[in-house]
């Protein structure tokens, strides 16, 4: 089976979440490769010294997080430079279902969704039609 993308990244500071997450994205075949951290500052850390064809096509990110929560990572994220920001799409994947914090996170042009925990096989395939799509 095709996948959507060929590599994603988990922003998670819950590794039971990030376990769960990556066997729901496997099993639908989402991506060729799936890289996690429970630290954003890391994964920030990661994106500035990938190379570019080593950069994910998407991010799922957590936004209750301590230290650096997920509105924090987006601002630094946007700080990165456009060569890498240009190739990520952010799914916000978090807990919170406050309407302000969708409104903040959807201000960030890198982000294409935010979703409530759990990660389910209905909301992974219908980020994967939406990706397509837009492809």
């Amino acid at each position: 089976m095709n996948t959507c993308a060929e590599c994603v990244m988990l922003v998670d500071d819950s590794e039971i979440d990030i376990f769960i997450n990556r066997k729901i994205l496997e099993f639908n075949h989402f991506s060729r490769d799936i890289v996690s951290t429970t630290s954003p500052r890391e994964a920030l850390d990661m994106l500035s010294d990938s190379e570019i064809s080593k950069i994910p096509e998407v991010i799922f990110l957590d936004l209750n997080m301590p230290v650096i929560d997920g509105f924090r990572f987006l601002y630094e994220f946007s700080e990165l430079p456009e060569q890498i920001r240009k190739y990520i799409s952010i799914v916000v994947l978090t807990s919170s279902d406050n309407d302000l914090d969708k409104e903040l996170a959807n201000q960030s042009s890198s982000v294409i969704k935010f979703i409530s925990k759990p990660l389910t096989d209905e909301k992974v395939l219908a980020i994967r039609d939406m990706i397509i799509r837009a492809s």
